[in-house]
């Protein structure tokens, strides 16, 4: 059977077992009068909105505006320039392992941007008292090697700039979010999917096996440079390999490390609970709206629901008529209109939730059904372009009807299905003969081989034999 998704949630699914009022102006406001749980009304949603971070600091936009920085720098510093030691000033025999750790560090700016924000802002300014070093000393440089210091200085501001506001925006919209939730908490539904058992163990052990590869590699460079005996010693090659394997490990490392923090924060104490509204896009990812009832609610932050994080049937909510007139229990399209849940856990960027709502499973003729619970854990995603057009609220009753139209027409394309596939058994096609056996049996007919008709009783125990 297929599971519907449910447009208002049942009294029975909130967590303290009360219901809610609510009010819905001419303007298609909804407003709440009474209730256990706290609902996001849409004013402080959109001021939760506003607190994000600016567009071209985003993480995504961020990150890509600081890797077009970071490759401008290296074909400025390393391409252009025609000063052996335009990264830090100064050049010596051998491989040049002083300058090393800076050059990692810009590398890993965009990565970090996206994922280790907290490590960009702490990277950002190693790099940057660095590059301002080598411009103090620019007397023995050439012009493109001044312009690379001057982009690197751009690219930590960016990330430092960046990397500071997004740590703040998540502490306000987090205080919002709890604003709008009030001072009860609440323990996390039944049979809640613990994500803290999964949740960044892949990336964290990922990163750690190419950290340790690069620190093999690097170690063995840097042996080598040292025992030289004094012959300068080429370890570039193994430099560059290490710093592609540092910056991805670095990268998923700290990705990882930071999704683990965030599921285990969800599970250590009771959460803050709101009525949110939910509505899935086609790409899969689904956006928390204020509430599914206001026309005008914007899609604030989205999540990306996995089967392996999703739990369905945790408990039954009711049964019987699949639409009851005027109670909203109705399923609906989520991609054409959002449903309700109560979401538990902080709303910003990166924190894990758990979504709780109702879904329904209709029998064969879809009028008797059964109402159920779903809960649905995911880390919230920092994407902004959602693509979702304005929606309008379906007819219960006329959702009713079509169901029960799509389903009879689906029962008679089985029985169909069915009166074919015994006609099939009753009457199967027949084979043609091969025409090599036929012909052979008709030349042993004629030379007196095999038996026949013609034998009769002559043939005794057996025919054709000799």
């Amino acid at each position: 059977m297929t599971a519907y998704h449910i447009k208002r949630l049942p009294p029975e699914i909130l967590p303290d077992g009360e219901s809610v009022t609510w009010s819905v102006t001419g303007s298609g406001l909804a407003t709440r009068l009474s209730g256990g749980v706290a609902t996001w009304p849409v004013a402080d949603a959109e001021r939760w909105r506003k607190a994000r971070v600016p567009a071209v600091l985003a993480p995504v936009v961020g990150g890509w505006i600081l890797a077009a920085l970071v490759v401008a720098a290296y074909v400025l510093l390393f391409g252009l320039s025609s000063a052996s030691g335009a990264w830090g000033g100064g050049t010596g025999d051998g491989t040049d392992w002083l300058r090393y750790p800076g050059v990692v560090l810009l590398t890993a700016l965009p990565f970090w941007y996206r994922y280790v924000p907290v490590a960009a802002a702490a990277a950002a300014l190693y790099v940057a008292v660095e590059a301002g070093m080598s411009l103090a000393r620019s007397g023995d440089t050439d012009h493109p090697a001044t312009a690379g210091h001057l982009v690197v200085l751009a690219a930590c501001a960016v990330a430092f700039t960046g990397g500071c506001l997004r740590l703040w925006a998540r502490r306000r919209q987090r205080a919002l979010a709890l604003a709008s939730a009030g001072k009860r908490r609440f323990p996390l539904p039944d049979r809640v999917p613990e994500s803290d058992g999964h949740r960044g163990h892949a990336q964290v052990y990922l990163g750690l096996a190419l950290c340790l590869v690069a620190a093999g590699i690097l170690t063995d460079g840097l042996v080598a440079d040292l025992t030289s005996g004094g012959v300068a010693y080429d370890a570039v090659g193994q430099q560059r390999i290490g710093l592609v394997l540092l910056v991805a490990g670095t990268t998923f490392g700290g990705w990882g490390q930071f999704a683990y923090r965030a599921a285990r924060r969800l599970y250590e104490e009771e959460q803050p609970a709101l009525i949110v509204g939910v509505r899935a896009g086609s790409d899969g990812r689904h956006w928390v709206c204020a509430d599914a009832r206001t026309r005008t609610a914007r899609p604030l932050v989205a999540y990306l629901p996995r089967k392996r994080d999703t739990r369905a049937m945790t408990r039954l909510l009711g049964s019987g008529s699949a639409f009851g007139e005027g109670n909203g229990h109705h399923d609906i399209d989520p991609k054409h209109e959002p449903f309700e849940a109560v979401l538990y856990g902080t709303l910003a960027e990166g924190d894990e939730v758990v979504l709780e709502y109702a879904c329904a499973e209709y029998h064969r003729h879809q009028g008797m059904g059964r109402m159920y619970a779903t809960v649905t854990t995911a880390p919230l995603r920092p994407d902004r372009r959602h693509g979702l057009g304005p929606w309008e609220p379906a007819d219960g009753a006329a959702r009713q009807r079509e169901r029960l139209r799509e389903a009879e027409e689906g029962a008679e394309r089985y029985r169909r299905a069915q009166r074919e596939a015994a006609e099939r058994r009753r009457n199967p096609p027949l084979r043609p003969r091969p025409p090599g056996n036929n012909g052979r049996r008709d030349d042993n007919r004629h030379n007196g081989v095999g038996c026949g008709s013609s034998c009769g009783s002559s043939c005794g125990g057996g025919c054709g034999g000799d």
